[in-house]
């Protein structure tokens, strides 16, 4: 008779065990979903700069072809200095990558050919103010004679105020000026102290880069979808903040049969001349009609578990990772086909510091 109640007994026992434990589990609390998920950084890190909330929004957009390429200087706005009579250069002002204005000395060479010539220039006024003082018939022929020698210096590369020194003082000017003939910057300069040069020689490039070329190159798939005047958006590998604008002036010269792509040239702006020949830059050119998109920028995709994720502001300090479907529009901005929605913030600039504080943070718990 006693086995069943100690049977029995032993049964409440075990069941009241077990729910015990089962009620104690249910009155806990569980923790949200989301809390594991929890990236905390210290509030320094947004009120020094580290990190940069952008909100998130829909913007206007057009259709547009992602193209790269290389900043060329305007052959419409390049000039070269070469010497027209042969000599010695005597000294050197100017260097390459300094700015120039028009008329400006490059370098002075001597010319025993310059030297000549203005013997005869002012052998030749000399004659013409003693036929007009004697009322000499000659005097036309012979200030046509004079003409013809001040042209033959102007030539040569004298200036025109040289000239006009040359007669009012009767002196020989020593040595030739080599000048600027446009405004611009110093691209190339061959010249030194010294140096014998020919009659011919190049010896200085300039560029006047306020307005440069950006030739891209477009895939012939794409050819179809690229029109002269079409606007278009570069940005320089050397400036990833700034955007430079102009439009598409001319699509150029034959395919180039080893990538099957044609170089299309892209006039942009240049005031602050920050653009220089042999940058690389990306490009946008807009191709199609505006439209309405969610773009963020590129900083603020970062990498996790195989997924590409953006960091969602819960608070200023308090981040979530998102997993995000995006595509690249060129200009380090990307439009977001999925995953976050406008009106929520999240991290931009320093996106990866917080992937690295997440990191920190599995590490821990491990």
């Amino acid at each position: 008779m006693t086995r069943p109640w100690l049977f029995a007994l032993c049964v409440l026992s075990c069941v009241a065990a077990g729910c015990g434990r089962k009620a104690g589990s249910a009155d806990e609390s569980p923790e949200p979903a989301v809390a594991s998920d929890e990236i905390h950084v210290p509030g320094s890190a947004l009120r020094s700069g580290e990190l940069v909330l952008e909100l998130v929004e829909a913007r206007p957009l057009a259709d547009t072809l992602v193209v790269t390429g290389e900043v060329n200087a305007s052959p419409t706005r390049t000039a070269h200095v070469s010497t027209r009579v042969s000599g010695t250069i005597q000294t050197l002002t100017i260097v390459a990558g300094a700015r120039v204005r028009a008329g400006d000395v490059l370098a002075t060479m001597y010319s025993s050919e310059f030297l000549a010539a203005e013997g005869d220039f002012l052998l030749a006024h000399e004659r013409v103010e003693h036929a007009r003082a004697s009322g000499s018939p000659d005097t036309a022929t012979l200030a046509g004679i004079a003409n013809s020698s001040r042209r033959r210096l102007e030539f040569m590369g004298a200036d025109a105020s040289d000239l006009d020194r040359l007669h009012q003082s009767h002196e020989s000017i020593p040595y030739l000026p080599l000048r600027s003939p446009i405004d611009g910057v110093v691209t190339e300069a061959e010249a030194a102290t010294g140096r014998q040069v020919a009659a011919g020689t190049d010896l200085f490039g300039i560029s006047n880069l306020s307005s440069v070329w950006a030739v891209v190159d477009v895939y012939e798939r794409d050819l179809g979808r690229v029109r002269v005047g079409q606007s278009a958006i570069a940005i320089a590998n050397a400036f990833p903040d700034r955007e430079f604008r102009g439009h598409v002036a001319s699509l150029e010269g034959a395919m180039k049969a080893a990538t099957r792509t044609l170089p299309v040239r892209i006039e942009l702006p240049n005031p602050d001349l920050l653009l220089r020949p042999g940058m690389f830059v990306n490009a946008r050119v807009v191709t199609g009609e505006v439209r309405s998109a969610v773009l963020v920028s590129e900083s603020a995709l970062q990498e996790m578990g195989g997924q590409k994720v953006v960091f969602v502001a819960r608070d200023d300090s308090t981040f979530v990772p998102r997993a995000v479907q995006v595509r690249s529009v060129g200009g380090n901005l990307l439009e977001v086909l999925g995953g976050i929605e406008p009106g929520e913030r999240i991290v931009g600039r320093g996106a990866f510091l917080v992937k690295s504080q997440a990191s920190k943070s599995e590490l821990g718990e491990e």
